[in-house]
């Protein structure tokens, strides 16, 4: 029985199902944890005693573990794609629960160690070397008991709600970033929450510590020794969520860009570009691996200006000017994932179209534009407006969406790389390169500069929608092609 067990696990390891084209573990986020707690906890040892120390360390796996299982090891938590045909096999239904727990534990444990480690390492010199084992040890545990936890709400959705675990997935990257940037500069308050225990009964890396805590009979304790139960029992009872269903492509964001489609398929969108522009519209949100990877990357910045400045000063509206140009810095990696679709065998459909391929990659920018980018810009502009400065919204508002727009037309196939719904998600890590990275250093330097000019310069919100129309118009003007093969500028049959 052990055999079959250990030899379905190296097979789910070994498999591209889990992103990494075949490696035995997610290399990638382990070094990046690894990486990240190290600079962290040198940051903050010579600041914090022993236990503080150790809360702080446990944050750090807390939030990212949970982000890396809802993303690009969503696969992990969510029924196995290749459950028919492991079932074929002549192994019993136990054997299987059992294979794919034992895959979840070693990439936890993996995943919770790349953090683990350096903060034992480095912790302060005051915790002695049992306190550095408890805190690799506690760590463990914690990560196991986000992963059940985690387990139990996917099972629980039954792959109805998968927009739920996206919202869920975007606040814990927006709380792992801002966090921790805020709370670099809070550490004061982390002493005094820990010593006072004020957070004891919500705050899980408190329980997973209580070991260093001088009382031995605190509630963290016991509230650590009931999580390790649960975590036992979801991991005896494997409660994996049934194959997932067929999303609908309606939704309540979309529902509400209704109006900006249609006006944007009249008035913006070119007759030969409409039915790529539509496909994306409507498939791309329905693709769950592309939706755990950009949302969050597009809330960012919503979070950030919720956190920071009030815009009354001089000072406050530089910082709310350069986070309104910051989503056209990160606007590349958006554009790396939309290829990604988990059946990219269905591309046939629209490789046998007589459809050109620089109308589809046209219509589906524009389309990314509408369903993603604008919202993005409209949700900044009202968050500087609310944070008491509508001026600067709307004379700066119009003009970094702009920047954006001309960002995406000009690097669209360069950083894109592959046709929209093309590729599979395991396979999208490949298209980046040390160009790349270079050209996305260039686009925030080129960003930053554009920030500080546009609310140097920019004085009145008639100036700004003047530019953004301009560049508008150019979009939608019929090209040398279009002379070239006489197509007219005419509108569809369907606008008449």
């Amino acid at each position: 029985m052990w055999n079959r067990i250990l030899l379905i696990a190296r097979t789910h390891l070994s498999g591209e199902w889990l992103g990494e084209r075949g490696a035995r573990l997610p290399v990638a986020p382990i070094l990046f944890q690894a990486s990240l707690s190290a600079v962290l906890c040198l940051l903050v040892r010579d600041h914090l005693e022993p236990r503080a120390f150790a809360v702080f360390a446990l944050s750090l796996p807390l939030g990212l573990t949970a982000v890396v299982l809802l993303g690009e090891l969503g696969p992990l938590l969510r029924a196995d794609p290749a459950a028919e045909w492991v079932a074929a096999l002549p192994v019993r239904p136990a054997e299987l629960r059992a294979a794919r727990i034992l895959v979840l534990a070693v990439l936890l444990g993996g995943l919770a160690l790349g953090s683990l480690v350096p903060a034992a390492l480095l912790a302060p010199e005051q915790m002695a070397w049992w306190g550095r084992i408890a805190l690799v040890i506690g760590g463990l545990l914690q990560t196991f008991f986000v992963g059940a936890l985690l387990l139990w709400i996917q099972a629980g959705l039954a792959g109805r709600a998968e927009g739920v675990l996206t919202a869920i997935q975007t606040a814990l990257f927006c709380g792992v970033i801002v966090g921790f940037t805020a709370g670099l500069g809070n550490l004061l308050h982390l002493q005094d929450a820990v010593d006072k225990g004020t957070l004891d009964f919500y705050y899980p890396p408190l329980w997973f510590t209580s070991p260093l805590d001088p009382d031995p009979a605190s509630t963290g304790l016991w509230l650590a020794l009931i999580a390790t139960l649960l975590t036992l029992a979801t991991f005896a009872l494997a409660p994996f969520p049934p194959a997932p269903r067929a999303r609908p492509t309606r939704s309540p964001l979309g529902i509400l860009l209704w109006p900006l489609r249609v006006l944007a398929t009249r008035c913006w969108v070119r007759p030969r570009e409409r039915a790529s522009f539509e496909f994306v519209y409507h498939a791309l949100p329905s693709e769950q691996d592309f939706v755990t990877r950009a949302y969050p990357l597009l809330a960012v910045p919503l979070a950030f200006l919720l956190l920071g400045a009030d815009g009354s000063g001089a000072r406050d509206e530089g910082l709310l000017a350069l986070l309104l140009f910051a989503p056209a810095v990160y606007l590349p990696l958006l554009l790396l994932y939309v290829p990604a679709t988990a059946t990219p065998e269905a591309r046939w459909i629209v490789d046998t179209c007589p459809l050109d391929r620089r109308d589809e990659s046209t219509g589906s920018r524009k389309a990314v534009v509408i369903r993603m980018v604008l919202p993005l810009y409209l949700a900044l502009g009202a968050l500087v407006a609310w944070r008491g400065n509508a001026d600067l919204a709307l004379r700066l508002t119009p003009v970094a969406l702009t920047a954006g727009l001309l960002l995406l037309r000009t690097s669209w196939d360069f950083f894109a790389g592959a046709p929209p719904l093309s590729t599979a998600p395991s396979e999208l890590g490949t298209a980046w390169d040390d160009t790349q990275s270079g050209r996305m250093f260039m686009i925030a330097i080129i960003m930053t500069f554009a920030a500080i000019g546009a609310w140097q310069y920019v004085h009145s919100a008639a100036t700004a929608f003047a530019v953004l129309a301009v560049v508008l118009v150019t979009d939608r003007l019929p090209t040398r092609r279009d002379a070239h093969q006489g197509t007219p500028a005419s509108p569809a049959p369907g606008d008449r």
